[in-house]
């Protein structure tokens, strides 16, 4: 990935969001939107904030990039390096996950058969002649 492309947006909604963008006939395109969430707490030492990063729009639509216009955004910054780091490292965390849930999306099974199956051996298993348990 081209982190010189990573860019922080604070959107006029209020939101910001890190992303890479491109610009392209007046308007940001952008694409892999992560928003950003800052949790603030105190502790012993001190004020401490951490950093949450969660997809933006991908939860809502197939679609991979998309179209701002430049007025509904307040400003943009470049992501620093530690910063494009964990966006980087979210991203593949996040990748990950969308291929296992598609690799278990390919597997085939019937669960009411393989439920059946189970229930006969534990019966077996419990010398029951009777298949209703009371």
């Amino acid at each position: 990935m081209n982190t010189d492309a990573y860019k922080v947006l604070k959107l006029i909604s209020g939101e910001n969001i890190i992303c890479e963008l491109t610009e392209d006939d007046g308007k940001y395109e952008i694409s892999n939107p992560l928003l950003m969430h800052v949790h603030p707490s105190i502790s012993k030492s001190g004020m401490s904030e951490s950093l949450m990063l969660s997809r933006w729009v991908q939860p809502f639509t197939e679609q991979e990039s998309f179209a701002i216009d430049p007025k509904h955004v307040i400003i943009m910054l470049p992501a620093s390096p530690g910063l494009s780091l964990y966006y980087e490292g979210v991203l593949n965390k996040i990748e990950g996950a969308m291929e296992e849930i598609s690799a278990m999306e390919d597997i085939d099974i019937d669960i009411d058969t393989d439920k059946e199956e189970i229930y006969d051996e534990l019966l077996l298993k419990l010398n029951v002649e009777a298949k209703s348990i009371h």
